[in-house]
């Protein structure tokens, strides 16, 4: 009784103009209070398959943490993200995004695979994610791997310019009760609540449920967009741990949108369940047995109504074979059912269709000398339109020191058919003049990286250059055309991030990337099929100050500024968001959180005269941090 009055009263507040109160978890060691050495040894996954230190990684990847969470403006996983400077995030509107690694951005982008908790969160229809769909509370989070680059051989199609893990906590680690309210001046308002309890010494659980209200946002003259939405999501994670045997399972199930009569804020429903077996030997080896369903619908009157159910089961093991390889190995499938209904502006034919994958691999990781690691692997994925696919990666880390290692890959990968590829009709009734891609391939990118990471007497220090050579990218005809393979081009770049501290309360976050790309298209191509293969900067750089100051307030800083994009033009921007914060005990924190605190308003996306304009937001947050 006491938590649903509870959860009563934080909708309620959730729902008013101006206030904020959050109680949020408890944690055994906060991230922002290690040294720089211990956050170059936090354990990731995402490159090898198995835990490794960061440090170690040969791939450029970069972290954020939980703490690098708390301590921004983020209330949105897609928010979350731009803490990661190898990463492009670009607001559309009220809850969508366009974000990608590497160029290739736009509102559909289909060259990033995004995970949660191992679950993959991309749609069949067209290969991306549905931004506004993952309403994942970032109270939970522990860290969120990002990797800008090639994944295929563990992760497979689609993992061609970037892998994104989101990891939330075990349930041993969010005990006892959490909340948060959050409410501003206008843009945002948000509730969560979460318990954690024990059953026994080797079994723990939580149960959330989170709320969020966007408003409508607004074009450059005034108008407002009806972009305007609420979002409701609950869930449960149940954890088993004896040491060697680990088992989880968990549950999350959401619905929201509006009224289903714009595409800028479709009604959402869906929900997952998945189920995760660990088994660990004293000889080193190990396996894990992952499955989960997945079920998601979304309407709306202008593009489409899509429900899809999905069903994925993965088998990895890991050994050693001898003293200097360990062998990583799997196999898995995946079924989705895609069902939609056609409208008088666009149709999918045929309207339902049933879409397998799968997949095998092996990977083995040598230690070819005392300083030198290579690992070589390779997957076989099959899809239902082209048949089996291979991805095969190549990698070798040159320890220089325990504090520095040179590191280069060489990658295939492959972005795979999705249903918008074959089966979209524009508009929805003949004459048509998009008609299908009945022979639409797999776009293939051959991507090659160097790079560096290492603990300098400066603070921690990555940089990455890369080149690819990307070949039967998709393109069009002028008039009534079919989706084909009709572009090859080249994308070269670099990306650096440096972490300082100054001093022992000050630490300074420094990101930069650049990007170039040229594009050749076969004689006949619309003149517009190699602009709409991403609208991206040539660069971009952000700074990230993270200060506790005496008495106990805390100013966190974040600048961003991204160059102008090239078609549609949108100016470069320079976005500043600010919290300020003051911390009363071990406990209690009030915040003062103002996104673009500096620049009433930019557009990120789209033409600007027709684009929503991102303006200023200022709300506060009162915080619980039980010890």
């Amino acid at each position: 009784m006491k938590t649903l009055l509870t959860l009563s009263l934080l909708t309620c507040l959730a729902h008013a103009p101006q206030v904020a109160f959050a109680v949020a978890p408890s944690s055994s060691a906060q991230l922002m209070d290690l040294s720089l050495e211990q956050l170059a040894n936090v354990e990731v996954t995402l490159v090898t398959g198995r835990p490794a230190t960061l440090q170690s990684a040969a791939a450029s990847l970069y972290v954020i943490t939980g703490e690098d969470i708390r301590r921004s403006t983020a209330a949105s996983l897609p928010e979350a993200l731009r803490l990661a400077p190898n990463l492009e995030v670009s607001r559309l509107n009220a809850t969508q995004y366009a974000i990608s690694a590497r160029g290739f951005n736009n509102a559909i982008g289909n060259k990033l695979l995004v995970m949660v908790d191992g679950r993959t969160v991309y749609s069949p229809l067209f290969a991306g994610v549905f931004w506004d769909e993952q309403l994942v509370p970032l109270e939970d989070v522990e860290r969120i791997e990002v990797v800008s680059g090639p994944g295929g051989t563990l992760w497979g199609a689609n993992a061609v310019n970037g892998v994104i893990n989101v990891v939330t906590r075990s349930s041993s680690q969010t005990q006892g009760l959490a909340a948060k309210v959050a409410g501003g001046s206008k843009d945002m308002n948000q509730a969560f609540i979460r318990w954690g309890g024990r059953t026994g010494e080797t079994a723990t659980y939580r149960l959330y449920a989170t709320t969020q209200r966007d408003d409508n946002t607004q074009r450059q003259d005034g108008m407002a967009r009806p972009d305007a939405t609420s979002r409701r999501q609950a869930g449960f994670r149940f954890d088993w741990d004896d040491n060697a045997v680990r088992a989880t399972v968990q549950a999350d199930a959401y619905q929201g949108g509006h009224s289903g009569v714009s595409n800028l804020a479709p009604v959402l429903a869906g929900g997952n369940l998945l189920g995760r077996w660990q088994q660990r030997h004293a000889d080193g080896s190990n396996w894990q047995l992952q499955a989960y369903f997945d079920r998601a619908s979304r309407k709306d009157a202008v593009l489409f109504y899509e429900a899809t159910r999905t069903v994925d089961v993965q088998l990895s093991a890991g050994s050693a074979v001898g003293s200097d390889h360990q062998v990583l190995w799997g196999a898995g499938y995946r079924q989705a059912y895609s069902d939609t209904r056609n409208n008088p502006l666009v149709v999918f034919a045929p309207a339902d269709r049933s879409l397998a994958w799968t997949n095998l691999f092996v990977q083995d990781e040598w230690r070819a000398a005392t300083a030198l690691r290579v690992t070589a692997g390779i997957k076989a994925e099959r899809n239902v339109y082209t048949g089996w696919e291979w991805l095969p990666t190549l990698r070798a880390a040159y320890d220089i020191s325990s504090e520095q290692v040179l590191w280069a890959s060489l990658s295939r990968a492959v972005r795979a058919p999705s249903r918008l590829d074959r089966d979209f009709y524009f508009p929805g009734k003949p004459p048509f003049s998009i008609k299908g891609g009945p022979a639409f391939d797999s776009e293939i990118g051959t991507i090659a990286e160097v790079g560096y990471r290492g603990q300098t007497t400066f603070g921690n220090l990555a940089v990455t250059v890369f080149s690819g050579e990307y070949r039967k990218l998709r393109g069009g005809t002028p008039g009534s055309s079919f989706i084909e393979n009709r572009i090859d081009g080249h994308v070269s770049g670099a990306e650096a991030w440096h972490t300082v501290q100054l001093t022992q309360n000050w630490r300074v976050a420094l990101g930069w990337s650049s990007l170039r790309k040229s594009f050749t298209a076969q004689p006949g191509t619309a003149p517009n099929s190699p602009t709409d293969l991403g609208n991206d900067p040539h660069s971009q750089w952000s700074i990230r100050s993270n200060a506790d100051l005496p008495g106990g307030f805390q100013l966190d800083l974040q600048l961003r500024r991204v160059a102008r994009l090239p078609q549609p033009a949108v100016p470069a921007y320079t976005a500043s968001d600010l919290r300020v914060a003051r911390q009363f005990d071990t406990d209690w924190t009030a915040s003062l959180l103002v996104r673009n605190a500096f620049d009433p308003a930019h557009v990120e996306f789209n033409a600007p005269a027709s684009a929503s304009e991102i303006r200023r937001t200022a709300y506060l947050t009162l915080e619980y941090r039980g010890r």
